[in-house]
């Protein structure tokens, strides 16, 4: 008994079975099947030896012809065939050579001679460009130099009406801010400079590149000195929209303002709190103010000098108009401010404020002390028995000879 191999399923089973037992295939149909692939694997062999043969029946005949071909040559054909290789040879240079000149060197040799001519055109563009750029930036510095010197007047101006200090007249603060805000509100728009731009020299090593690089080199100087034509008339075209602003105005208005800022401040500072001696020497330059008599413990007649909220000085002073300028010293202290007038002196304004109401609470009475103003943290009395309008003639005069910063 032999064992086959199924056609359908590929397992092995007896050949005297009468159909296969893994799939059931007839016996008759696997042995066909078989049969068939026997038969076409014979015939596969048979055409394999058959071409074999062919192929070594022709490589034996090219054999025979190199052969008989050998044996043909004479001495004359060789020496010809070697002339022929030569001539080939040195044609074939020749013709090597020629394609290298006329196809690499001409076309190179004339792409670097461009690329000269356009070194010189871009430095021409770029020097073009550059004195664009120059009167440019030199209408732009005009500007810029405009606007710093407002911006410093804008700044100390601005510095001084933020530095916390008090002044004698407040409006003066208010002015210097509208005057601030008016010079940047009319402050022109600072241009920016443009930057110079290189020339570009013939690049040395670009003789030895290649074509396609030196034609790139071109193109690139080609696309450069595009942008510098445009650049050079963006530069006359903004140059011309350019203006020089004149801000002699703003700013002889700001350092105006600003020294009377300066000045208030200082009045405020020294019409704060002053000595008695500042007060005495002050009241000197009034005209109309003759003796002067300052209080002390012994001969206040309030009794409340130095004390919380009372006065630290308190001078009193004698008067042509009223007749009581030869009146002095004590005297005079006893004839308060009947006498002429006095200055009284706090130490803050809120304490000279507070005398100043309590004052007023008397005004129109039988008890009315005269004209009483504020100034600084001192009040400024004057006699009840002057005239209204002698009384604040006498009270400006002392106030100007106070607010006086010779």
């Amino acid at each position: 008994m032999g064992m086959i191999k199924c056609t359908e399923c590929g397992k092995e089973m007896s050949d005297k079975a009468a159909v296969c037992p893994n799939c059931g295939c007839p016996i008759e149909d696997i042995r066909a099947k078989l049969g068939q692939i026997e038969a076409e694997r014979e015939e596969k062999q048979k055409a394999k030896e058959e071409e074999k043969k062919a192929k070594e029946i022709a490589a034996e005949a090219k054999k025979q012809r190199q052969e008989e071909a050998r044996k043909a040559v004479t001495p004359e054909m060789k020496k010809k065939r070697i002339i022929l290789a030569a001539a080939g040879g040195v044609a074939a240079v020749v013709i090597g050579i020629c394609a290298w000149y006329f196809g690499v060197k001409v076309p190179h040799d004339k792409a670097y001679q461009a690329y000269l001519a356009e070194v010189q055109v871009h430095e021409e563009t770029a020097k073009t460009c550059n004195e664009s750029i120059g009167q440019y930036n030199e209408k732009a510095k005009e500007v810029i130099a405009a606007n710093d010197e407002l911006e410093a007047a804008i700044t100390s101006a601005q510095e001084l009406v933020d530095c916390g200090e008090t002044p004698y007249e407040g409006a003066k603060i208010t002015t210097l801010s509208n005057s601030i805000k008016d010079a940047r509100n009319n402050e022109a728009a600072t241009p920016e400079l443009m930057e110079i731009i290189p020339e570009n020299p013939a690049d040395p090593d670009m003789e030895k590149a290649g074509k396609s690089d030196i034609e790139a080199a071109t193109a690139a100087l080609i696309s450069d000195d595009e942008q510098n034509n445009n650049l050079a008339k963006k530069a006359m075209t903004e140059m011309e929209g350019l203006s020089v602003p004149d801000y002699s105005g703003y700013i002889n208005t700001l350092n105006t303002q600003s020294k009377e800022l300066e000045d208030s401040y200082a009045i405020q500072k020294q019409i704060t709190a002053p000595s008695e001696d500042w007060v005495i020497t002050r009241l000197g330059r009034v005209a109309d103010v003759a003796n002067i008599a300052p209080v002390t413990e012994e001969n206040d007649p309030n009794g409340n000098l130095n004390k919380p909220g009372g006065y630290t000085s308190t001078v009193f002073f004698g008067t042509p108009l009223l007749g009581t300028e030869g009146l002095t010293g004590d005297v005079l202290i006893d004839e308060g401010t009947s006498g002429g007038g006095a200055v009284e002196t706090y130490a803050t304004v809120e304490d000279a404020e507070s005398r100043n109401s309590y004052l007023g609470s008397f005004d129109g009475s039988i008890l009315a002390s005269g004209s009483h103003t504020v100034l600084g943290t001192m009040v400024v009395r004057t006699s009840n028995d002057l005239k209204a309008s002698q009384q604040e003639t006498l009270t400006n005069a002392i106030i100007e000879a106070m607010t006086s910063l010779e």
